[in-house]
């Protein structure tokens, strides 16, 4: 069974998943504060309107990295050409632990896919 909560989510990872994990969910409630994360699909999700298919932002820890996903194929296909450290999943793309760079790049386009859903956020960036 799969946690119930985005807390209980983040205390199942180890040390290096929490890390990273945590540091996603700490810059989407700070950019993005009108955006509330809730478990689904065992992971945590921020739903851009009321129902996944209107757009969601998701990430999930794996052994060797973490993933941020995206509900937009072609946003994501976009996003992994720019990224070549990094490997596309399915609406996914993987991050390698420690890989900073690559993070603070997905973060920056965070609010171009918010925008592809007329999603207006409150974004210092």
């Amino acid at each position: 069974m799969g946690a119930a909560s985005v807390s209980e989510y983040v205390a199942s990872l180890n040390e290096e998943q929490r890390q990273h994990v945590s540091a996603f969910i700490d810059f989407m409630s700070a950019e993005y504060p009108q955006l509330t994360p809730k478990i689904s699909f065992s992971m945590p999700m921020w739903l851009l309107v009321k129902k996944m298919y209107e757009g969601y932002v998701a990430v999930s820890a794996a052994k060797s990295h973490f993933s941020i996903h995206f509900s937009d194929e072609e946003f994501l296909n976009r996003l992994s050409e720019s990224l070549p450290a990094c490997k596309k999943g399915k609406r996914c793309i993987n991050i390698p632990y420690g890989d900073e760079e690559s993070l603070h790049a997905v973060e920056e386009r965070i609010s171009d896919f918010l925008k592809i859903y007329h999603f207006e956020g409150s974004s210092s960036l």
